[in-house]
């Protein structure tokens, strides 16, 4: 799961409010971006509701709802309170769902609320569906209505996305674990999913890794070994033809805004340095793997610039390889095989590769944190010298980094 904080602060800052935010992105049956759910939590001393309006201020002021998601539709979730409270809302209605949980039997003002938004061309989202009457009279102004399939089970799932079309209504599954529950939501019916399954190999017995993709991971593991020097940087790039002209064409892109065309990789070496043209070799030979994996990616992009942060500001001496190891933390599921067979014969460094498989060591305790953060887990990954705000902070700099690296890609 990929999440993200909404709102951006100074590197080293934090927002004057602590509002902790996440977000988890949805796909369509194709597999593409639709959205993503925002997640958040306040300090819990003023409720849910003051939580929720902090949330729409703080990404109204600070970054905006759309920048928050890289551009994507942002599901927010909001309260009854919130909603009632907040007329008008503090947000236009273009690339935002709001979603209402479907826990409690509505009052007859929110229902006329919830009238009005969509008259206003707000698209409504219904959370934790299963059928129950208490949610009818919040039905005839949803658009989206969104199943707990972990909780539902699976022997209920086409029935009731049979009913959810019955009532002109878009089904959406959440808590999707594996590509087995993936693969049953999508027979049941399901247009959106939402879960865990993105970032999950798909074990395909006696699957073996291309030697295309084979080389090119290859290539990025020598790319990122720490030890290599300018002119062995250089030479591994070279032997890749391909790689050379995406290189040269990526830098010379307006994402780099340049004032001079470079010609060379050694040119692009010696004005970039050799852990810009490293970090950026590695991301294109990644994205090279499957070129229909951008969520994977960008997912890819946050948790390694997340474990370069946390080394960075832990102090440890090989913050690139921190990098490398956030990044390389999703090649099972770019591959859709176990991680062990994913690195079989590529040459790490017996520290990345424990922290890839165990996250064993300093930078597997790093990665585990930045997968914690993906989740809204902060407290669960905050130490004593990096707690929970400051990395909501590293973690919101991340995701809007790689939002506009892998915007920068395409």
């Amino acid at each position: 799961m990929s999440y993200a904080p909404a709102t951006a602060a100074p590197a080293g800052a934090m927002p004057e409010v602590e509002v902790l935010f996440a977000r988890q992105p949805i796909l369509d049956a194709r597999g593409r971006l639709a959205g993503y759910e925002l997640l958040y939590r306040g300090d819990g001393a003023d409720g849910p509701h003051a939580a929720t309006s902090r949330v729409a201020a703080s990404a109204l002021s600070e970054l905006g709802l759309r920048a928050a998601t890289g551009g994507a539709p942002a599901y927010l979730n909001v309260t009854p309170e919130f909603l009632l409270a907040m007329d008008p809302l503090p947000f236009g209605p273009e690339g935002v769902v709001l979603e209402l949980t479907a826990d409690r039997s509505p009052d007859p003002a929110l229902v006329d609320r919830l009238a009005r938004l969509r008259a206003g061309g707000y698209v409504l989202a219904l959370d934790g569906f299963s059928g129950q009457p208490a949610a009818d009279p919040l039905l005839p102004h949803v658009a989206i209505a969104k199943v707990d399939v972990r909780e539902v089970g699976h022997a209920r799932l086409r029935p009731l996305v049979d009913q959810i079309r019955a009532l002109e209504l878009r089904p959406a599954a959440t808590r999707v674990d594996g590509h087995h529950d993936h693969d049953q939501c999508e027979a049941a019916g399901f247009e959106l999913f939402q879960g865990d399954f993105l970032c999950r190999p798909r074990e395909v017995l006696g699957r073996e890794v291309p030697a295309a993709s084979l080389g090119a991971l290859r290539l990025a593991a020598g790319v990122a070994a720490p030890e290599i020097s300018i002119d062995e940087l250089e030479r591994a790039i070279a032997l890749d033809p391909g790689l050379s002209l995406r290189l040269l064409r990526f830098v010379n892109s307006a994402a780099f805004a340049l004032r001079h065309e470079i010609k060379s990789i050694r040119q692009a070496l010696t004005l970039l340095g050799p852990r810009t043209v490293r970090q950026w070799a590695m991301l294109l030979l990644l994205a090279g793997v499957d070129e229909q994996r951008g969520p994977q990616l960008v997912t890819a992009l946050a948790r390694g610039r997340t474990c370069e942060a946390i080394a960075s500001r832990l102090g440890a001496d090989d913050p690139d390889a921190y990098f490398f190891t956030g990044m390389l933390s999703v090649v099972d599921a770019l591959l859709d095989v176990p991680m062990e067979q994913a690195l079989a014969g590529l040459p790490l460094s017996e520290e990345v590769t424990a922290a890839l498989l165990r996250r064993a060591g300093g930078k597997g305790r790093a990665l585990a944190m930045a997968e914690a953060c993906e989740r809204g887990a902060w407290d669960e990954a905050a130490l004593p010298t990096l707690d929970a705000g400051q990395l909501a902070v590293l973690h919101v700099e991340a995701l809007t980094w790689a939002d506009a690296t892998a915007s920068g890609l395409s």
